[in-house]
């Protein structure tokens, strides 16, 4: 299966057209996926709902367009990330914030959460984890890459997994997914604990690469299937965020249709 990160409902109509299996939504992909507005998870489960109806999923988006026949109902999983920040040690507040956002959430019908917590010493942080899964209340939560800088895998992956979390998204504790040392641990994971919680590997899965991780025995991988889309030059010269001002990246349909391609072709 493919889980795609959007982080705009222009990205999710072109992952639903690509054929995505599960959509993570998120806001701020450049910062590594904030969790995204209530009204953003309202519109894409609208779109998600009128699949299947005969109706145009959005306007624009022909009754009849090419791939209509093909579409189907994306799973749809909302990060619970309240701020930028590599530490994932949350304060009361934040948390606070966070356990409201799932409370909100969950009345959209989502179909998971994505959540991640350490101490000040990168160790899972069981107390905050526990408290979003019992919010979450039957909803499945993956753990996300809070576990690549946790530190011991090890130990984090059986804390995890003690705690509840059914999914982890990692990329082998290093920058990409692809990286050799990154592949050892992930089949590490893979062999180790894969009959107990679904391994699925993201940062820097492609399409040249997507085949390695299924090889291995993975069931999921993460992507962002993204494209780049060159924004308009501004004269001031003024940055509005920590992001490339001159770029925005946008989930590419044709990106996602390819991997889908090789997906279905490993089975």
């Amino acid at each position: 299966m493919l889980e795609v990160c959007v982080d705009s409902l222009e990205s999710a109509l072109n992952a639903i057209h690509g054929g995505a299996d599960e959509l993570e939504i998120c806001s701020s992909l450049t910062e590594g996926g904030l969790t995204p507005s209530a009204g953003l998870v309202k519109e894409i489960s609208s779109v998600v709902n009128k699949i299947g109806t005969g109706s145009t999923i959005y306007k624009g988006c022909p009754t009849h367009c090419a791939c209509q026949g093909l579409l189907k109902q994306p799973k749809l999983n909302v990060m619970i990330r309240c701020r930028t920040g590599s530490d994932f040690c949350y304060t009361d507040q934040e948390m606070d914030t966070m356990l409201a956002d799932v409370v909100i959430l969950k009345q959209m019908n989502v179909d998971r959460f994505v959540f991640g917590a350490l101490t000040n010493i990168q160790n899972i942080d069981e107390v905050k984890c526990a408290d979003i899964i019992t919010k979450a209340n039957k909803i499945p939560v993956t753990f996300h890459r809070a576990f690549d800088v946790s530190r011991d895998p090890i130990v984090s992956i059986n804390k995890v997994i003690q705690l509840g979390f059914d999914r982890i998204l990692t990329s082998g504790q290093r920058d990409f997914a692809d990286n050799d040392e990154a592949i050892v641990l992930i089949r590490n994971l893979q062999n180790s604990f894969g009959d107990q919680i679904d391994i699925m590997p993201g940062a820097g899965v492609n399409c040249g690469n997507a085949r390695l991780f299924i090889d291995l025995g993975c069931k999921i991988v993460h992507s962002s299937c993204k494209g780049t889309r060159i924004l308009p030059k501004m004269n001031n010269h003024l940055n509005m965020g920590t992001g490339d001002s001159e770029h925005l990246y946008i989930t590419d349909v044709n990106i996602v249709k390819k991997m889908k391609e090789i997906l279905q072709q490993i089975k």
